[in-house]
């Protein structure tokens, strides 16, 4: 794209961005206006500050021919079993990259075409990862570049080679511009006062959980895995909430909410907030100004001068938190809040019969009369 060209297209989507009909509207214009920059640049542009992969990869997975092919960063390649499939999902710390969708769907069709009696119902445990909101140990390469970077709107972010194009690092095999694309989904920061390390690793260690129980049948089981999926899930989409390359962005879809601190005194301040605004009364939020984080309490909603108002419990005089209400009263800094989720945690389950403790039988049951003289049994 010419710079005149690049400059009229990023106008347009600029002007699109001024008038929308909705927030759905804005963020589509937003996300067009970033991409259009990054076409103009003829580079794509920062997007996330975080990685776009969360730990650093043990090895990949990637097509030859008609077969697949494992490729352990710190050895030679060898074909792709069920085996070394399922060490890749429950070893600690690992994590497989796959380069698209379309290579990881078919590493889902070896696995269904292998008997479950014998790999543990590995074709299961793999639809359970596709279906996290992002995955650390099976991660796909483009989708992990698609939250780093903003791809040219030329060019699809679904696309391996258009990634390959568009930071020139097409090599002569697909193992080596993995290994490029690789290094550059994972450039970013790691903010310890985030929590960034903390949740990741956590993260890890319930993906890792995950994918042992999964193999395993029965309404328990499933009752358990589904609560540490909701604690995955809570803690995958609060780190990417807090995300600093984000929070502008989750302004619009209301998953953050700026805020300008006014009214103060020792126990609580009074904010105006943005639109949408999704956080509710009596929930503990984050503060965070993208580079420190603290929590509070949402204590009260009010309206005034035809605007929403929030009143906040002060912040802990320990952290950073007073600073941060300071600095953007004086408007020397931006605020945000966002939900508390990602400190849910998944909840093991209630009378497990593995570890002997027995489910009690249902006894002494009664039967109202209506039932009981319609003929129904009325004992165990």
């Amino acid at each position: 794209m010419s710079g005149a060209a690049g400059a009229a297209h990023i106008r347009d989507m600029t002007a699109i961005a001024i008038a929308p009909a909705s927030p759905k509207d804005i963020l589509v214009a937003y996300r067009a206006e970033a991409r259009a920059a990054a076409a103009f640049a003829n580079v794509p542009g920062d997007r996330s500050l975080f990685p776009g992969l969360g730990i650093a990869p043990t090895g990949m997975i990637y097509s030859r021919g008609k077969g697949l092919q494992y490729h352990a960063l710190n050895a030679p390649a060898v074909p792709l079993t069920p085996d070394v499939l399922e060490k890749a999902l429950i070893e600690p710390l690992a994590s497989t990259v796959v380069p698209d969708a379309k290579t990881w769907a078919k590493v889902l069709v070896m696995a269904d075409n292998m008997p479950s009696t014998d790999f543990k119902a590995l074709g299961r445990r793999l639809r359970i990862s596709r279906g996290l909101p992002v995955s650390l140990k099976l991660p796909i390469l483009t989708e992990a570049l698609s939250y780093r970077y903003w791809l040219p709107d030329t060019l699809t972010e679904t696309s391996f080679d258009d990634w390959a194009e568009a930071f020139n690092v097409k090599g002569p095999s697909v193992a080596f511009t993995m290994r490029s694309l690789i290094a550059l989904a994972q450039a970013g920061t790691r903010p310890t006062a985030l929590k960034y390390e903390v949740a990741v690793k956590a993260m890890e260690d319930m993906e890792r959980k995950i994918m042992e129980q999964a193999a395993w049948g029965g309404i328990s089981n499933d009752c358990y895995v589904y609560s540490m999926l909701e604690g995955f899930s809570a803690k995958a989409n609060g780190l990417r909430t807090i995300d600093p390359g984000l929070l502008e962005m989750h302004v619009i879809d209301g998953q953050a909410c700026r805020i300008v601190p006014m009214n103060s005194d020792s126990r609580e301040f009074s904010a105006s907030v943005s639109s949408p605004f999704k956080l509710k009364e009596g929930k503990k939020v984050r503060l965070t100004d993208g580079k420190e984080i603290a929590e509070v309490d949402l204590r009260a909603l009010r309206f005034g001068a035809g605007a929403l108002h929030a009143v906040f419990a002060q912040p802990s005089a320990r952290g950073a938190g007073l600073l941060m209400v300071t600095r953007a009263r004086k408007l020397e800094a931006k605020l945000y809040a966002v939900d508390g989720v990602f400190e849910s945690f998944g909840s093991g389950p209630k009378n497990k019969r593995w570890l002997s403790d027995d489910v009690q039988k249902v006894t002494g049951r009664e039967v109202p009369l209506d039932v009981m003289l319609a003929g129904a049994p009325t004992t165990d």
